[in-house]
């Protein structure tokens, strides 16, 4: 039973966080060009006093040129065992950013964009039957360097929440982010994104997502790595908690 519980907590962590999905540690930067995309996909099956059952598939799809950004992001997971599920959840994001060109005969990049996304998806965890936004608004690229970048970015989007309690929300959110990668040496590392959204009409409804992430090289292709993800939103569906974390800490190996 313990270990039942200790599941169902690690698959919560994970699963609750996608309300607000980080899109700033999939992008490819201004340096490339070209397609780029990966397939994550797992599954387990554990048998102890009962059988447990976890899978997941993450697509990922990117497309870049000077102008022009594409994204296509999937992510679904699926947890039983005991004659119960765990977790049931999908999620599929695309999003395409245009780089403003105000002054089309220079060479140099603007650092203004204008992005357009949409996001639909289900999740037991948090209630959702279905829901699915639609937003846009600027991204300005403040700095990048070999050492550091930041971004900030704010859009305005609809949302669209179908409840499994019965219960229909349809707002408009602002959507503000920063995000930032830091170099301190060659050895530290430090990088993260915080997204913070509150409804137009009444601002005291919000939610808030950190994802953060500190790196230190022991060898040339080996580092210790330490993970966080904070999330917490002022109104949550009917048994769904207002805040949850998750955090790890580990190696991570270098192949290159």
């Amino acid at each position: 039973m313990r270990f039942i519980f200790m599941l169902f907590f690690l698959v919560y962590q994970n699963s609750i966080s996608a309300q607000v999905v980080n899109i700033e540690n999939k992008r490819i930067y201004d340096d490339s060009i070209g397609w780029s995309g990966s397939i994550g996909a797992s599954f387990s099956a554990v048998k102890n006093q009962v059988l447990l059952i976890n899978t997941s598939f993450r697509p990922l799809i990117q497309f870049k040129t000077k102008m022009h950004y594409f994204l296509l992001l999937g992510d679904l997971g699926y947890s039983r065992g005991n004659n119960q599920t765990f977790a049931n959840w999908g999620m599929i994001h695309f999003r395409y950013t245009y780089r403003l060109n105000f002054f089309p005969n220079y060479t140099y990049k603007n650092p203004w964009k204008w992005e357009f996304y949409s996001q639909i998806q289900y999740n037991q965890l948090l209630r959702q039957r279905m829901r699915y936004i639609f937003g846009m608004g600027p991204r300005l690229k403040i700095l990048e360097t070999k050492k550091m970048r930041l971004f900030v970015g704010t859009s305005v989007y609809y949302e669209h929440e179908d409840l499994l309690d019965g219960i229909l929300n349809q707002d408009f959110r602002s959507s503000t982010y920063f995000s930032w990668f830091m170099n301190f040496d060659v050895k530290w590392s430090f990088s993260g994104v915080s997204y913070y959204q509150p409804r137009i009409d009444l601002w005291s409804d919000s939610r808030f997502l950190g994802q953060y992430s500190f790196s230190y090289r022991l060898r040339k292709n080996l580092s210790l790595r330490w993970d966080a993800t904070i999330y917490w939103d002022s109104d949550p569906a009917l048994t769904v908690n207002k805040s949850a974390y998750n955090t790890t800490l580990g190696f991570q190996l270098g192949l290159n």
